[in-house]
């Protein structure tokens, strides 16, 4: 919760800063709202978003082993890269080698057919790390019908049905899944879904959703939060701010009920995550009343990334939904490479996206690096949370 002391000066200052990031958009100055000024018109700027001690766009920390000066000698395309999370095939993952070589954030995989080899291809992947950094590899455990890899360790039931597990049940089999996970070389597990059960709606008709109640989600997202840490295994708490009343958004616009809504119920199980330290937020293409603009999903909303950071801390990587998806690309008239930028610059460490060329994404991305369209120091701060979370996950070396 935000105190409400000082409010009025905050919403003097963030009125002040919007007037000024319009003008320079308007004279055609890079930054991020750029060739944004009527959307940026159109995005309201929540009062709870932001607190006194929290800037829109997180700073690098100054001291520390993260500090600013370790990526100063890094060109903007390796930094650039950093930032950018790609997909390969479950039937085909040494096509990931290239992207490693790149020096990508992340690698995801995707899609069914996974041999059983493919434990011995990731390891692959992960040698050709530019500078010993290694990739992220993700993938989609949630369990019932999104399970990447249901044929090669083993089926998981959905997460309706592990809803009616106890607590310590849904630990213990995150803790043993995230083990052999683990011996896979996956060091990143998209889940688990922390949106909750509307009957009738998208995700609910996928059995996507622990509960309807907010705390009996969060107990078990904790639980496998907490499981998956024990087998050295990062979690990704997704959708927020709460994909539980939205369609889907592979296909078109979503809506989710206004931040006031959402604070009492849809959010609930997201806080118990940060308070138990998940390491990544996964942003939906949401749009909410208070929260974001008509036009704005939360993926590319500074309100909203601004109002996650304010909650999450300084330290919690924040990644995308897909950027390829529909209520992207198709509802805004943008591509990938335009989407990724855009997410960069209002506040995401992390742009995903599961179709599209990593090459021209770091291109987008690294233009935006150098005309200053994303800042530098922004970038910067991203790519450390990244390292530091690689570090924990034996993915990057200690830094000099």
């Amino acid at each position: 919760m935000v105190p409400s002391t000082g409010m009025g000066r905050c919403r003097c200052i963030i009125t002040l800063v919007s007037l000024a990031a319009a003008a320079l958009a308007a004279a055609g100055a890079p930054g991020c709202a750029s060739g944004r000024a009527a959307d940026a018109a159109k995005e309201p700027i929540a009062a709870t978003a932001v607190t006194a001690g929290v800037a829109a766009a997180s700073p690098a920390p100054s001291s520390g082993p993260g500090a600013p000066s370790e990526l100063a000698a890094w060109g903007a395309r390796r930094l650039a890269a950093q930032l950018v999370f790609c997909s390969v095939p479950a039937s085909r993952p040494l096509a990931g080698r290239r992207f490693a070589r790149m020096g990508v954030g992340g690698i995801v995989i995707l899609g069914g057919g996974a041999r059983g080899s493919i434990g011995r291809d990731l390891a692959t992947i992960l040698k050709p790390a530019p500078g010993g950094v290694k990739p992220f590899i993700a993938s989609d455990e949630e369990g019932g019908q999104v399970q990447r890899l249901r044929y090669v360790i083993y089926p998981l039931p959905s997460a309706r049905v592990m809803g009616r597990w106890s607590v310590s049940r849904n630990r213990a089999t995150a803790r043993d899944y995230g083990a052999r996970l683990r011996k896979l070389h996956v060091s990143v597990v998209f889940g688990p879904v922390a949106d909750l059960d509307v009957p009738g709606r998208y995700m609910s008709s996928l059995d996507r959703c622990f509960s309807s109640r907010p705390e009996a989600v969060g107990s078990r997202v904790v639980a496998w939060v907490t499981g998956m840490r024990r087998s050295r295994v990062l979690t990704t708490v997704k959708h927020w701010p709460g994909h539980g009343w939205a369609a889907d958004t592979h296909t078109g616009v979503a809506r989710v009920p206004s931040l006031s809504v959402l604070r009492r119920r849809d959010m609930v199980p997201f806080e118990q995550a940060f308070a138990a330290g998940v390491p990544l937020v996964m942003v939906g293409h949401l749009r909410s009343k208070g929260l974001t603009g008509d036009r704005t999903p939360a993926s590319l909303s500074r309100n909203a990334m601004r109002y996650l950071r304010s909650r999450v801390g300084d330290e919690t990587v924040i990644v995308t939904d897909s950027l390829s998806m529909a209520a992207t690309t198709t509802a805004l008239g943008i591509k990938t490479p335009a989407a990724a930028v855009r997410a960069l610059c209002a506040g995401a460490d992390l742009a995903l996206f599961a179709s599209g060329d990593p090459a021209a994404v770091i291109d987008a991305v690294t233009a935006a690096i150098r005309s200053g369209r994303l800042p530098r120091a922004q970038a910067e701060a991203s790519a450390l949370r990244v390292l530091e979370l690689k570090r924990k996950a034996g993915l990057a070396p200690a830094p000099h």
